[in-house]
């Protein structure tokens, strides 16, 4: 009884460790025995990076794991992947799963959901997927461009290494050292300017507070001026000349005479020339006119 009993145990203890293995192994195919699930086929063209249990997520949250990838039997460009879905999410149709390879992590499945319709994919559907270019797949796309500007980089290079070791930049680099210590200076003496006009500004708004004060003053003095008699005393002063020049012009004046009479002119110019050569005679001989007798 007690050898019945061990071989019992022995196979009770076998079928527990088969079934854990069939529960860890399908648990690794993305398969939860304890979880009811529907399952669904999708179809790709790539699946790189894509394995079995790979998450398939909803807004983050994961609803779902692929069971198993394989060619697809009616178009081998494709790839069949059965997906497991947790019961009680319908996927309605226009949905779409896109696969994502992250750069650090693994692949995950987006579930974008087409909540506008009212019908459901069945199992027996064949849903369309698409791939999302992730960073690995733009770098990839990138690799040829890369490939074409290696040749450009080095002719880029070669002509930097050329440049640098012209002995025209070290000059021009100190060239545009003076440049800037020249600057600094005009810098620095149009600040030492700007702090002494500063200075001078109040001096500068006071005396021109003081000039708009004598001009208003001015101006005030000009309105009280009683301008109707001082044109009426100019006028008459300007009259006066007028009277003055045009009897200076005419002979009916003594002045008029001597000034417009040529006759007069010419005698009084005999006269001072007649005195003229009188004066000089009685200097040359004196004896003429002074006649002097001593007893």
């Amino acid at each position: 009884m007690d050898k019945v009993t061990k071989e019992i145990k022995i196979g009770i203890a076998f079928i527990i460790a088969i079934f854990l293995l069939y529960f860890g192994i399908s648990f690794l195919r993305g398969i939860n025995l304890f979880t009811p699930s529907n399952t669904y086929n999708v179809v790709f063209d790539d699946v790189a990076g894509l394995t079995a249990s790979t998450p398939i997520t909803i807004n983050g949250l994961e609803v779902g794991k692929v069971y198993s990838i394989q060619l697809d039997e009616n178009n081998p460009r494709r790839v069949l992947t059965k997906i497991n879905m947790n019961k009680g999410i319908d996927i309605p149709i226009g949905s779409k799963f896109v696969l994502d390879v992250q750069m650090l992590g693994g692949a995950v499945i987006y579930l974008k959901v087409n909540y506008d319709s009212n019908n459901y994919y069945t199992g027996s559907d064949t849903i369309v997927g698409t791939r999302h270019k992730g960073a690995l797949d733009s770098a990839s796309d990138l690799i040829p461009e890369f490939a074409g500007l290696i040749p450009k980089l080095d002719s880029i290079l070669t002509g930097i290494q050329v440049l640098v070791n012209d002995s025209s930049l070290v000059k021009s680099v100190k060239d545009v050292n003076t440049i800037t210590n020249n600057l600094a200076q005009s810098t620095q003496a149009l600040n030492v300017m700007l702090t002494n006009l500063n200075k001078d500004v109040p001096t500068i708004t006071s005396n021109l507070a003081t000039s708009t004060g004598n001009l208003s003053k001015l101006s005030n003095d000009l309105q009280t001026m009683d301008l109707v008699s001082t044109y009426q005393s100019v006028d008459s002063t300007m009259k006066n000349i007028q009277y003055l020049s045009s009897k200076l012009t005419t002979k009916d004046n003594t002045i008029g005479l001597l000034l417009n009479d040529k006759q007069m002119y010419d005698s009084i110019n005999s006269t001072i020339s007649n005195a003229s050569q009188l004066l000089k005679d009685v200097k040359d001989n004196p004896q003429r006119y002074i006649n002097v007798k001593v007893f």
